[in-house]
Protein backbone atom coordinates (compact mmCIF):
# COMPACT_ATOMS: atom_id res chain seq x y z
CA UNK A 1 0.00 0.00 0.00
CA UNK A 2 1.10 3.58 -0.64
CA UNK A 3 1.03 5.34 2.72
CA UNK A 4 1.43 8.96 1.60
CA UNK A 5 1.87 11.31 -1.33
CA UNK A 6 3.50 14.75 -1.63
CA UNK A 7 2.85 16.95 -4.67
CA UNK A 8 4.32 20.30 -5.66
CA UNK A 9 3.15 22.28 -8.71
CA UNK A 10 1.47 19.41 -10.57
CA UNK A 11 -1.34 20.89 -12.68
CA UNK A 12 -3.81 22.52 -10.22
CA UNK A 13 -2.18 20.99 -7.13
CA UNK A 14 0.35 23.55 -5.88
CA UNK A 15 1.28 22.05 -2.52
CA UNK A 16 0.33 18.81 -0.82
CA UNK A 17 2.73 17.55 1.84
CA UNK A 18 2.85 13.99 3.20
CA UNK A 19 -0.86 13.45 2.60
CA UNK A 20 -1.97 10.16 4.12
CA UNK A 21 -3.58 7.58 1.87
CA UNK A 22 -6.03 4.96 3.12
CA UNK A 23 -6.92 1.58 1.61
CA UNK A 24 -10.06 3.30 0.23
CA UNK A 25 -9.98 6.98 -0.79
CA UNK A 26 -13.15 8.60 -2.18
CA UNK A 27 -12.61 11.98 -3.88
CA UNK A 28 -15.50 14.44 -3.87
CA UNK A 29 -15.69 17.99 -5.15
CA UNK A 30 -17.15 20.22 -7.83
CA UNK A 31 -16.17 19.97 -11.48
CA UNK A 32 -12.65 21.33 -12.06
CA UNK A 33 -11.79 20.97 -8.38
CA UNK A 34 -8.80 18.76 -9.24
CA UNK A 35 -10.07 15.20 -8.77
CA UNK A 36 -8.79 14.07 -12.17
CA UNK A 37 -5.48 15.84 -11.56
CA UNK A 38 -5.02 13.95 -8.30
CA UNK A 39 -5.61 10.66 -10.10
CA UNK A 40 -3.25 11.72 -12.88
CA UNK A 41 -0.36 12.13 -10.43
CA UNK A 42 -0.34 8.35 -10.01
CA UNK A 43 -0.83 7.79 -13.74
CA UNK A 44 2.16 10.04 -14.46
CA UNK A 45 4.42 8.11 -12.08
CA UNK A 46 3.31 4.90 -13.75
CA UNK A 47 3.88 6.32 -17.23
CA UNK A 48 7.50 7.22 -16.40
CA UNK A 49 8.07 3.50 -15.86
CA UNK A 50 5.67 1.63 -18.15
CA UNK A 51 3.64 3.85 -20.46
CA UNK A 52 0.75 1.92 -22.05
CA UNK A 53 0.62 4.49 -24.87
CA UNK A 54 4.38 4.41 -25.46
CA UNK A 55 5.29 5.70 -28.91
CA UNK A 56 9.05 6.21 -28.48
CA UNK A 57 10.87 3.51 -26.52
CA UNK A 58 13.35 4.32 -23.77
CA UNK A 59 12.15 7.84 -23.09
CA UNK A 60 9.15 7.11 -20.93
CA UNK A 61 9.15 10.25 -18.80
CA UNK A 62 9.41 12.45 -21.91
CA UNK A 63 6.46 10.62 -23.47
CA UNK A 64 4.57 11.05 -20.19
CA UNK A 65 5.02 14.83 -20.43
CA UNK A 66 4.18 14.99 -24.13
CA UNK A 67 0.93 13.04 -23.80
CA UNK A 68 -0.16 15.64 -21.21
CA UNK A 69 0.61 18.61 -23.46
CA UNK A 70 4.22 19.19 -22.41
CA UNK A 71 5.90 20.47 -19.27
CA UNK A 72 4.24 23.90 -19.36
CA UNK A 73 0.81 22.24 -19.34
CA UNK A 74 1.73 20.02 -16.39
CA UNK A 75 3.35 22.68 -14.19
CA UNK A 76 1.14 24.77 -11.92
CA UNK A 77 0.48 28.21 -13.45
CA UNK A 78 3.54 30.44 -13.22
CA UNK A 79 5.95 27.66 -12.26
CA UNK A 80 8.49 25.77 -14.35
CA UNK A 81 9.03 22.60 -12.32
CA UNK A 82 7.04 20.03 -10.37
CA UNK A 83 7.85 17.32 -7.86
CA UNK A 84 6.05 14.14 -6.80
CA UNK A 85 7.01 12.02 -3.80
CA UNK A 86 5.29 8.78 -2.83
CA UNK A 87 6.02 6.31 -0.08
CA UNK A 88 5.29 2.64 0.44
CA UNK A 89 6.90 1.43 3.64
CA UNK A 90 9.87 1.47 3.87
CA UNK A 91 10.56 3.09 0.49
CA UNK A 92 10.19 6.72 -0.53
CA UNK A 93 10.55 7.83 -4.14
CA UNK A 94 10.85 11.44 -5.29
CA UNK A 95 10.97 12.79 -8.85
CA UNK A 96 11.41 16.44 -9.81
CA UNK A 97 11.14 17.64 -13.41
CA UNK A 98 11.67 21.22 -14.56
CA UNK A 99 13.07 23.55 -17.21
CA UNK A 100 16.81 23.60 -17.75
CA UNK A 101 18.90 26.70 -16.99
CA UNK A 102 18.38 27.98 -20.54
CA UNK A 103 14.62 27.73 -20.17
CA UNK A 104 14.28 25.61 -23.30
CA UNK A 105 13.86 21.96 -22.34
CA UNK A 106 12.41 20.05 -19.44
CA UNK A 107 14.78 17.68 -17.70
CA UNK A 108 15.02 15.60 -14.55
CA UNK A 109 16.17 18.01 -11.86
CA UNK A 110 16.24 15.50 -9.05
CA UNK A 111 15.39 11.88 -8.36
CA UNK A 112 15.85 9.80 -5.25
CA UNK A 113 14.81 6.39 -3.97
CA UNK A 114 15.27 6.04 -0.22
CA UNK A 115 14.77 3.40 2.45
CA UNK A 116 13.23 5.11 5.49
CA UNK A 117 14.26 2.20 7.71
CA UNK A 118 17.99 2.47 7.00
CA UNK A 119 20.42 4.55 4.92
CA UNK A 120 20.88 2.79 1.60
CA UNK A 121 21.90 3.64 -1.96
CA UNK A 122 19.97 2.20 -4.88
CA UNK A 123 21.15 4.29 -7.82
CA UNK A 124 22.90 7.61 -8.47
CA UNK A 125 24.36 9.56 -11.41
CA UNK A 126 28.08 8.93 -11.76
CA UNK A 127 30.40 10.15 -14.54
CA UNK A 128 27.57 10.53 -17.02
CA UNK A 129 26.18 7.09 -16.26
CA UNK A 130 23.79 5.66 -13.68
CA UNK A 131 25.46 3.60 -10.96
CA UNK A 132 23.22 0.80 -9.64
CA UNK A 133 23.75 -0.82 -6.24
CA UNK A 134 22.86 -4.21 -4.78
CA UNK A 135 21.21 -4.77 -1.39
CA UNK A 136 24.58 -4.57 0.37
CA UNK A 137 25.34 -1.17 -1.16
CA UNK A 138 27.93 -2.51 -3.58
CA UNK A 139 28.10 -1.22 -7.13
CA UNK A 140 26.26 -3.84 -9.20
CA UNK A 141 26.57 -2.16 -12.60
CA UNK A 142 26.53 1.11 -14.51
CA UNK A 143 23.99 1.91 -17.20
CA UNK A 144 23.17 4.74 -19.55
CA UNK A 145 20.07 6.59 -18.38
CA UNK A 146 19.65 9.11 -21.19
CA UNK A 147 15.96 10.08 -21.43
CA UNK A 148 14.96 7.62 -18.71
CA UNK A 149 14.46 7.99 -14.99
CA UNK A 150 16.88 6.17 -12.73
CA UNK A 151 13.99 4.13 -11.38
CA UNK A 152 13.09 3.02 -14.91
CA UNK A 153 16.63 1.72 -15.46
CA UNK A 154 16.65 0.17 -11.98
CA UNK A 155 13.36 -1.61 -12.74
CA UNK A 156 14.87 -3.97 -15.32
CA UNK A 157 18.32 -4.48 -13.84
CA UNK A 158 19.58 -7.78 -12.40
CA UNK A 159 21.49 -7.96 -9.14
CA UNK A 160 19.95 -4.92 -7.47
CA UNK A 161 18.00 -4.78 -4.20
CA UNK A 162 14.96 -7.03 -4.77
CA UNK A 163 12.61 -5.26 -2.34
CA UNK A 164 13.34 -1.89 -3.90
CA UNK A 165 12.83 -3.37 -7.36
CA UNK A 166 9.48 -4.78 -6.20
CA UNK A 167 8.52 -1.25 -5.14
CA UNK A 168 9.38 0.00 -8.63
CA UNK A 169 7.32 -2.80 -10.18
CA UNK A 170 4.40 -1.85 -7.96
CA UNK A 171 4.54 1.72 -9.25
CA UNK A 172 4.80 0.51 -12.85
CA UNK A 173 1.59 -1.52 -12.61
CA UNK A 174 -0.73 1.20 -11.28
CA UNK A 175 -4.03 1.32 -13.19
CA UNK A 176 -6.23 4.41 -13.55
CA UNK A 177 -9.62 3.61 -15.09
CA UNK A 178 -10.83 6.98 -16.36
CA UNK A 179 -11.53 6.15 -20.01
CA UNK A 180 -13.44 2.87 -20.26
CA UNK A 181 -15.01 2.86 -23.72
CA UNK A 182 -18.35 1.17 -24.34
CA UNK A 183 -19.57 3.00 -27.45
CA UNK A 184 -20.53 1.14 -30.63
CA UNK A 185 -17.54 -0.50 -32.38
CA UNK A 186 -15.26 0.02 -29.38
CA UNK A 187 -12.87 -2.93 -28.76
CA UNK A 188 -14.82 -4.03 -25.69
CA UNK A 189 -17.78 -5.01 -27.93
CA UNK A 190 -15.76 -7.05 -30.43
CA UNK A 191 -14.60 -10.70 -30.29
CA UNK A 192 -11.11 -10.95 -28.85
CA UNK A 193 -8.08 -13.19 -29.11
CA UNK A 194 -7.10 -14.66 -25.76
CA UNK A 195 -3.73 -13.34 -24.57
CA UNK A 196 -3.84 -14.83 -21.09
CA UNK A 197 -4.23 -11.41 -19.47
CA UNK A 198 -5.75 -11.08 -16.01
CA UNK A 199 -5.60 -7.27 -15.65
CA UNK A 200 -8.08 -5.08 -17.51
CA UNK A 201 -6.68 -2.45 -19.87
CA UNK A 202 -7.53 1.12 -18.91
CA UNK A 203 -9.99 1.45 -21.82
CA UNK A 204 -11.60 -1.91 -20.99
CA UNK A 205 -10.79 -3.23 -24.46
CA UNK A 206 -9.60 -6.66 -23.30
CA UNK A 207 -12.61 -7.33 -21.05
CA UNK A 208 -13.69 -10.62 -22.63
CA UNK A 209 -10.17 -12.03 -22.57
CA UNK A 210 -9.66 -11.04 -18.93
CA UNK A 211 -12.97 -12.54 -17.76
CA UNK A 212 -12.18 -15.74 -19.68
CA UNK A 213 -8.70 -15.96 -18.15
CA UNK A 214 -9.96 -15.30 -14.61
CA UNK A 215 -12.47 -18.12 -15.12
CA UNK A 216 -9.63 -20.38 -16.29
CA UNK A 217 -7.33 -19.79 -13.32
CA UNK A 218 -10.05 -19.57 -10.65
CA UNK A 219 -12.47 -22.52 -10.58
CA UNK A 220 -14.99 -20.54 -8.53
CA UNK A 221 -14.84 -17.33 -10.57
CA UNK A 222 -17.43 -18.22 -13.24
CA UNK A 223 -19.91 -19.96 -10.89
CA UNK A 224 -19.67 -17.04 -8.46
CA UNK A 225 -20.09 -14.57 -11.32
CA UNK A 226 -23.25 -16.32 -12.48
CA UNK A 227 -24.67 -16.33 -8.95
CA UNK A 228 -23.92 -12.61 -8.53
CA UNK A 229 -25.42 -11.61 -11.87
CA UNK A 230 -28.52 -13.72 -11.24
CA UNK A 231 -29.07 -11.88 -7.96
CA UNK A 232 -28.70 -8.49 -9.66
CA UNK A 233 -30.53 -9.04 -12.97
CA UNK A 234 -33.98 -10.59 -12.64
CA UNK A 235 -34.05 -11.96 -16.20
CA UNK A 236 -30.47 -13.27 -16.19
CA UNK A 237 -29.73 -16.97 -16.71
CA UNK A 238 -26.00 -17.47 -17.34
CA UNK A 239 -22.83 -15.98 -18.83
CA UNK A 240 -19.98 -17.75 -20.62
CA UNK A 241 -17.00 -16.86 -22.81
CA UNK A 242 -16.87 -19.35 -25.72
CA UNK A 243 -14.70 -19.16 -28.83
CA UNK A 244 -16.31 -18.41 -32.20
CA UNK A 245 -15.48 -19.99 -35.57
CA UNK A 246 -12.41 -17.75 -35.89
CA UNK A 247 -11.08 -18.84 -32.51
CA UNK A 248 -11.87 -15.48 -30.90
CA UNK A 249 -13.57 -15.18 -27.52
CA UNK A 250 -17.07 -13.77 -27.19
CA UNK A 251 -19.46 -12.98 -24.37
CA UNK A 252 -22.50 -15.23 -24.32
CA UNK A 253 -25.15 -13.62 -22.09
CA UNK A 254 -28.31 -15.71 -21.82
CA UNK A 255 -31.51 -14.48 -20.21
CA UNK A 256 -34.28 -16.46 -18.53
CA UNK A 257 -36.25 -16.62 -21.78
CA UNK A 258 -33.40 -18.27 -23.68
CA UNK A 259 -32.39 -15.12 -25.56
CA UNK A 260 -28.63 -14.97 -26.14
CA UNK A 261 -26.70 -11.70 -26.49
CA UNK A 262 -23.06 -10.91 -27.22
CA UNK A 263 -21.01 -7.90 -26.13
CA UNK A 264 -22.22 -5.80 -29.06
CA UNK A 265 -25.81 -6.14 -27.79
CA UNK A 266 -25.25 -5.44 -24.10
CA UNK A 267 -25.99 -2.03 -22.60
CA UNK A 268 -23.24 0.43 -21.67
CA UNK A 269 -24.08 -0.03 -17.99
CA UNK A 270 -23.90 -3.82 -18.15
CA UNK A 271 -20.51 -3.72 -19.89
CA UNK A 272 -19.18 -1.20 -17.39
CA UNK A 273 -20.35 -3.38 -14.49
CA UNK A 274 -18.57 -6.38 -16.02
CA UNK A 275 -15.45 -4.20 -16.26
CA UNK A 276 -15.74 -3.34 -12.57
CA UNK A 277 -16.06 -7.04 -11.75
CA UNK A 278 -12.90 -7.76 -13.77
CA UNK A 279 -11.08 -4.95 -11.94
CA UNK A 280 -12.26 -5.52 -8.39
CA UNK A 281 -12.56 -9.31 -8.25
CA UNK A 282 -9.08 -9.91 -9.60
CA UNK A 283 -7.25 -12.11 -7.05
CA UNK A 284 -3.92 -10.44 -7.91
CA UNK A 285 -4.75 -6.81 -8.69
CA UNK A 286 -2.34 -3.90 -9.21
CA UNK A 287 -1.14 -2.28 -6.00
CA UNK A 288 -3.22 0.83 -6.68
CA UNK A 289 -6.41 1.22 -8.72
CA UNK A 290 -7.98 4.54 -9.70
CA UNK A 291 -11.66 4.64 -10.65
CA UNK A 292 -13.23 7.73 -12.21
CA UNK A 293 -16.91 7.86 -11.21
CA UNK A 294 -17.30 4.06 -11.06
CA UNK A 295 -21.01 4.34 -10.29
CA UNK A 296 -21.77 6.35 -13.46
CA UNK A 297 -23.91 4.53 -16.06
CA UNK A 298 -24.90 1.94 -13.45
CA UNK A 299 -28.50 1.36 -12.43
CA UNK A 300 -29.08 2.23 -8.75
CA UNK A 301 -29.49 -1.42 -7.70
CA UNK A 302 -25.98 -2.19 -8.93
CA UNK A 303 -24.34 0.46 -6.77
CA UNK A 304 -24.60 -1.48 -3.50
CA UNK A 305 -22.86 -4.42 -5.17
CA UNK A 306 -20.16 -2.04 -6.46
CA UNK A 307 -19.57 -0.68 -2.96
CA UNK A 308 -19.27 -4.21 -1.57
CA UNK A 309 -16.73 -5.05 -4.28
CA UNK A 310 -14.68 -1.93 -3.51
CA UNK A 311 -14.54 -2.69 0.21
CA UNK A 312 -13.65 -6.33 -0.44
CA UNK A 313 -11.00 -5.44 -3.03
CA UNK A 314 -9.41 -2.99 -0.57
CA UNK A 315 -8.18 -6.02 1.37
CA UNK A 316 -5.90 -6.84 -1.61
CA UNK A 317 -5.24 -3.45 -3.20
CA UNK A 318 -5.65 0.30 -2.72
CA UNK A 319 -8.57 2.19 -4.24
CA UNK A 320 -8.85 5.86 -5.21
CA UNK A 321 -12.25 6.74 -6.69
CA UNK A 322 -13.93 9.97 -7.75
CA UNK A 323 -17.66 10.62 -7.52
CA UNK A 324 -20.38 13.26 -7.66
CA UNK A 325 -23.01 10.91 -6.23
CA UNK A 326 -24.08 11.65 -2.62
CA UNK A 327 -25.71 8.23 -2.21
CA UNK A 328 -22.44 6.59 -3.23
CA UNK A 329 -20.46 8.78 -0.79
CA UNK A 330 -22.76 7.98 2.12
CA UNK A 331 -21.69 4.33 2.08
CA UNK A 332 -18.12 5.15 3.12
CA UNK A 333 -16.70 6.18 6.47
CA UNK A 334 -15.67 9.83 6.99
CA UNK A 335 -11.96 9.01 7.08
CA UNK A 336 -12.22 7.43 3.62
CA UNK A 337 -13.53 10.66 2.04
CA UNK A 338 -11.33 13.41 0.59
CA UNK A 339 -12.78 16.85 -0.12
CA UNK A 340 -11.28 18.76 -3.06
CA UNK A 341 -11.95 22.43 -3.72
CA UNK A 342 -10.25 24.88 -6.05
CA UNK A 343 -9.41 28.27 -4.56
CA UNK A 344 -7.84 30.89 -6.86
CA UNK A 345 -6.84 28.18 -9.28
CA UNK A 346 -5.26 25.97 -6.63
CA UNK A 347 -6.65 22.60 -5.55
CA UNK A 348 -6.94 22.20 -1.80
CA UNK A 349 -7.43 18.71 -0.42
CA UNK A 350 -8.67 17.71 3.00
CA UNK A 351 -9.88 14.51 4.53
CA UNK A 352 -13.08 14.29 6.52
CA UNK A 353 -12.43 14.19 10.25
CA UNK A 354 -14.62 12.96 13.10
CA UNK A 355 -13.45 15.83 15.32
CA UNK A 356 -14.78 19.30 16.03
CA UNK A 357 -17.43 21.09 14.04
CA UNK A 358 -17.26 18.73 11.08
CA UNK A 359 -18.02 15.81 13.38
CA UNK A 360 -21.14 17.61 14.60
CA UNK A 361 -22.25 18.20 11.03
CA UNK A 362 -21.80 14.54 10.22
CA UNK A 363 -23.77 13.52 13.29
CA UNK A 364 -26.59 15.97 12.59
CA UNK A 365 -26.97 15.53 8.86
CA UNK A 366 -24.87 12.55 7.73
CA UNK A 367 -22.48 12.65 4.80
CA UNK A 368 -25.28 12.65 2.20
CA UNK A 369 -27.11 15.64 3.67
CA UNK A 370 -23.86 17.53 4.22
CA UNK A 371 -23.12 17.19 0.52
CA UNK A 372 -26.63 18.17 -0.56
CA UNK A 373 -26.69 21.26 1.66
CA UNK A 374 -23.51 22.53 0.05
CA UNK A 375 -21.53 22.57 3.27
CA UNK A 376 -18.48 21.27 1.44
CA UNK A 377 -18.39 24.56 -0.45
CA UNK A 378 -19.67 27.11 2.06
CA UNK A 379 -18.00 25.87 5.24
CA UNK A 380 -14.55 25.00 3.82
Amino acid sequence: MFQCISIQNYKSIKTLENFELKPVNILIGANNSGKSNFLDVFAFLRDTLADEDLQKPQQEWINALEKRGGGDAVCFTGTKSFRITCCSDPFRYSLEIGLDSWGKHYRIRGEKLENDAQPQKFFEPQNGMLALYDEDGRNASSKSSINQTGLRVFLDENGVDQRAQDFAKKLSKIKIYDRIRTEKWSPIRLPQISKGETVLDEDGGNLIGVLHQLAQIQPKFLPDLNVSLKALFSDFSRIAFPSNEEGKLEIRWEDANGRVMNAAQLSDGTLKFLCLIAILRNPNPPALIGLDEPEAKLNPWLQSSLIDMIQEAAQRTQIIATTHNPDFVSNFSPEEILILQQHRGETEIRRFSTKGALERWLEDFGTRELWLMGELESRW
